[in-house]
């Protein structure tokens, strides 16, 4: 039987991997197969992504670590601790693997079972919805910058946040300044800090 071009793209893409994530990768394409229901595979943001009635999680492999992200991790258990606190959004979570000891195939697809399972729930959590604090610095910009300002209010909450975040996490006033800066050129261009792979 020919393989679909998905499958065929999703092979191109494991196969230019370094090393470490290849071989994680393909585990992580053998623990879909053995989900509780047969999932959709597809090519999405240059990435693997696996859909039933909607998107799931997908998975990324960089030349250190491989990310698989959960697109309603925040309805997700964590039973096991997976969840890497440095790759939280709104809704997304993200197991990230920087050694192949770290990955436990059973409890992998456990994740996979409970976002499919989550899926086929009508029951969801209700999330209150917390106010962005905006930092002194990036107010100041953008009333300074009317194009800057526009984009960034016309923005989804979860971008407007981790923009407001990128800033007011950094340390050191330098570090502020150049995120600031960085910041500002990008709302100019209406452009959003990804989140489903940006760990």
């Amino acid at each position: 039987m020919a393989k679909s071009n998905a499958a065929l793209l999703i092979n191109e893409y494991i196969e230019k991997l370094s090393p470490f994530s290849k071989e994680v990768c393909e585990v992580l394409r053998e623990c879909t197969l053995n989900t509780n229901v047969l999932l959709k595979e597809e090519l999405k943001w240059r990435v693997p992504v696996y859909s039933n009635k909607k998107l799931l999680f997908g998975f990324a492999g960089f030349k250190n670590h491989v990310s698989i992200t959960f697109f309603n991790g925040v309805e997700l258990s964590d039973k096991h601790n997976l969840f890497t606190k440095d790759c939280y959004a709104k809704l997304t979570r993200t197991i990230k693997l920087t050694k192949g000891s770290e990955l436990d195939k059973n409890k992998i697809i456990a994740y996979m079972n409970e976002a499919i399972s989550f899926e086929n729930s009508s029951v969801k959590k209700v999330e209150k919805k917390e106010s962005i604090e905006i930092p002194e610095l990036l107010k100041n910009a953008l009333k300074s910058n009317k194009k800057a300002s526009e984009n960034f209010n016309n923005m989804a909450y979860t971008f407007r946040k981790e923009y407001a975040k990128h800033i007011s996490e950094a340390k050191r006033e330098s570090t502020k300044l150049r995120r600031l800066e960085k910041v500002i050129f990008n709302l100019e261009k209406n452009i959003k800090m990804h989140e489903h792979y940006k760990c």
